[in-house]
């Protein structure tokens, strides 16, 4: 949500902010701006002359104001003010005050600022500036209740002013601030304004930081009453019902979207919504809309981008997290991973590896695997083995990993025996470990012992019986390499029927329903797995089906894919096979 600033909101500006989990204000309001951080006289405010103490200066009085100031023109800013505060203490004027309290604050002496800021006030009640350099001082030392008089001051200065500041009240309060302190005192200063959404919402924001749901809930459809289909609270009261009740969720959310077509905050709440219940799709669109309005939109960038991974649209998802780490550099050790995995994907490799590197020390281990691998297939040998040979092999868990990667490796030298080897001696020491005889039965497959590799698979789902990649595996491999088609479409069902949209599993079953001469049905199954992942083998197979229905604009469709595939994959041995084959 936007909202406006105002004058109140200098009670923001002393630090407070710096240790809140809200974002700080705007910079033309902030901090650095304020004169007691240089030693600079700020401008005074209109005191009424008639109120100003009728202090004659004596010697006394004088040398300590030019002590006070040279102290601070020559960087001594304790010296400088105790100088000044001594003066104040002395003619209780507001001006003297004012001054000390600025380089109290400018020097980290928060007692001393918090005891002129007091002689401050008592000279000059109605002095704004003042009021709202106590309620910093006193939120900073946690005395939050002690706030409400000074607030409500400010308050009937500034009535306009109440609204926006109720708004943005909740960046008052620090971590560690005490929660009950803060309901009361937002409790007793809500309550005077009860025909007001913004002070229902504050009063629900303290809720909330107090663990009070409900009366959170009850406080903002306080705030709704007065103000229908109100965004903030909309926004605020989807956000407690986080994972507890979507249907309400979603209902507030499409009710507030009639009511307010425009709003990007509520199309992103939608969006997540979506996505944490697995509505990738319904989710990227969203985020789709989002970005067609606003194609800078960094949350969009980075959701879209994720939920785009999930659908498989790895170009999509490719461009929009590229774009996301441009706009932010910052994201880049939390985003990494994924371009890493994406450029893997799309088969750039060194891109990949370039994107590893940059991933944050926290989750380097779950990308280091994957480096070896890479090396190898870039023909990078020494670095391949560097990399394996730094992989952790401490626990069972990371035997099994270097065992997998090793395999890997051996494979992209074309090694077969050595990628078989390897896992059959990882067996040896962990004969429980299901995902090393299903990993075997891949190499044992390409290497030709169709056998064994069937052998593996069934060992692997005696272990994990509801395996999607297990029961496709070994449908694939019984439609591919016997005639047991019937057994191959069980197990290819009961994967499909836990992924319906799994490309891998799609091409399996395009696959054997080809093998069973049902073209027109393998040509649709392999058609929908070949655009949600356009991978040679895929391309391969959707080929050989185009270019047997035989007609003119099948074949040359059929090579065209060929090329497409080959272009991207020129090592792919399956696509090659075809190619061959076919005489393409």
């Amino acid at each position: 949500m936007t909202l406006r600033v105002s004058a109140l909101f200098a009670v923001l500006l002393f630090g407070v902010t710096a240790c809140a989990s809200n974002p700080a204000p705007p910079a033309e309001e902030s901090v650095a701006a304020e004169p007691a951080q240089t030693g600079e006289r700020a401008a005074l405010p209109d005191y009424d002359p008639a109120l100003l103490p009728k202090q004659e200066l004596d010697d006394e009085l004088v040398m300590r104001f030019l002590l006070g100031d040279v102290a601070a023109q020559r960087g001594n800013v304790p010296l400088a003010t105790e100088a000044w505060l001594d003066s104040a203490r002395r003619t209780k004027d507001p001006r003297v005050a004012q001054r000390a309290a600025q380089l109290a604050v400018a020097s980290g002496q928060l007692a001393l600022a918090q005891e002129a800021t007091e002689i401050w006030i008592a000279a000059a009640p109605a002095a704004l500036p003042a009021r709202q350099l106590m309620v910093s001082l006193l939120l900073r030392s946690n005395r939050i209740a002690d706030a409400e008089v000074h607030l409500n001051a400010m308050f009937a200065a500034k009535p306009e002013e109440v609204a926006p500041f109720f708004m943005q009240m909740h960046q008052l309060w620090g971590k560690d601030a005490d929660r009950e302190a803060v309901l009361t005192l937002t409790q007793h200063l809500a309550i005077a304004y009860p025909g007001m959404p913004e002070a229902y919402f504050a009063l629900a924001l303290a809720y909330g930081h107090a663990q009070q749901s409900s009366q959170a809930q009850q406080a903002l459809d306080s705030a709704l009453n007065l103000r229908p289909q109100w965004e903030p609270a909309i926004l605020y009261k989807v956000q407690l019902l986080d994972g507890k009740d979507t249907a309400a969720s979603t209902a507030l959310l499409n009710a507030a979207a009639k009511a307010n077509p425009g709003s990007t905050s509520i199309l992103l709440m939608q969006a997540r919504i979506a996505a944490d219940t697995g509505q990738y799709l319904q989710a990227y669109q969203a985020y789709e809309t989002v970005l067609s309005r606003d194609p800078n939109q960094l949350e969009a960038l980075v959701g879209g981008g994720l939920v785009a991974m999930q659908l498989n649209e790895v170009a999509k998802a490719q461009q929009y997290l590229t774009r996301a780490v441009q706009m932010n550099p910052k994201s880049v050790p939390q985003l990494a991973p994924y371009l890493g995995q994406l450029a893997e994907q799309r088969h750039q490799y060194s891109l990949a590896l370039d994107w590893y590197g940059k991933v944050a020390a926290e989750r380097q281990a779950g990308v280091v695997s994957r480096i070896p691998r890479l090396h190898a297939k870039l023909g990078q040998q020494e670095q391949a083995d560097q990399a394996l040979a730094a992989l952790p092999r401490e626990t069972v868990k990371d035997q099994v990993d270097y065992a997998q990667v090793a395999a890997q490796v051996w494979r992209e030298r074309k090694q077969l025996a050595q990628s078989v080897a390897v896992l059959s001696s990882a067996i040896e020491q962990q004969p429980g470990e299901g995902e090393l005889y299903y990993d075997r039965s891949l190499y044992l497959d390409l290497a030709g012992d169709f056998a064994a590799a069937e052998a593996d698979l069934r060992k692997y789902l005696e272990m994990e019986p509801n395996s999607v990649n297990g029961l496709n595996a070994l449908g694939y491999i019984l439609a591919n390499r016997t005639n047991r088609y019937e057994e191959a479409n069980t197990l290819l069902d009961k994967a499909l029927a836990q992924q319906p949209d799994n490309p891998v599993i799609l091409d399996s079953m395009g696959w054997l329903r080809f093998k069973q001469g049902r073209l027109s049905e393998a040509l649709g199954l392999l058609e929908k797995a070949y655009q949600q992942m356009p991978d040679a083998e895929v391309g391969a197979h959707l080929a050989e089906v185009l270019w047997v229905r035989g007609g003119k604009d099948d074949k040359a469709r059929a090579q065209q894919i060929l090329t497409d595939v080959l272009s991207i994959q020129p090592d792919d041995e399956v696509a090659l096979e075809v190619r061959l084959r076919l005489g393409l």
